[in-house]
């Protein structure tokens, strides 16, 4: 039996290798997204400016097209209009989403809180382990049959 002890041992040392291996894939998936992240917003950002020069030059062409001061002050007003109502989504989209993120880094960190606390209770458990095989050892001698114990009824 004390060898199925040290592989039980054994493939607890490969699983929390695993576990290691897989946090930090996390670590390097988060960091890479981030990267990807700040590139499409500087993307967008150059768009946004493209667009808005472009809005500016169709304006000023109305406004010399047509040599009407009223249509200008008119375009003017829809672009004001248009532009805080955008404004008043944007603001709201923005809160939205930063409640969103907030949530999912909330439960991104509970989640490593609680796989940080299983380590510790699984190394725990592993001194724990290696305790008693060191009394049963003591006791014993390596070379001892553990006797085997009795199922635990599931019946009521």
């Amino acid at each position: 039996m004390a060898k199925s002890w040290d592989e039980k041992l054994n493939n607890l040392s490969v699983k929390l290798s695993d576990l290691s291996k897989k946090t930090a894939e996390a670590a390097d998936d988060a960091k890479a997204y981030r990267e990807l992240m700040q590139e499409a917003i500087d993307e967008k950002i150059s768009t946004v400016k493209g667009n808005a020069a472009a809005m500016q030059e169709n304006a000023r062409l109305a406004g010399e097209e047509h040599q009407s001061k009223i249509r200008s002050e008119i375009l003017k007003l829809r672009m004001t209009a248009k532009a805080k109502a955008e404004d008043y989504k944007d603001a709201r989209d923005q809160k939205r989403l930063e409640r969103f993120v907030d949530d999912r880094i909330n439960y991104v960190l509970d989640c490593y809180d609680a796989a940080a606390l299983l380590i510790i209770d699984a190394e725990l458990s592993i001194l724990e382990a290696a305790k008693a095989l060191q009394e049963y050892d003591a006791r014993f001698g390596r070379d001892a049959e553990p006797e085997a114990l009795p199922e635990a009824s599931t019946e009521a």
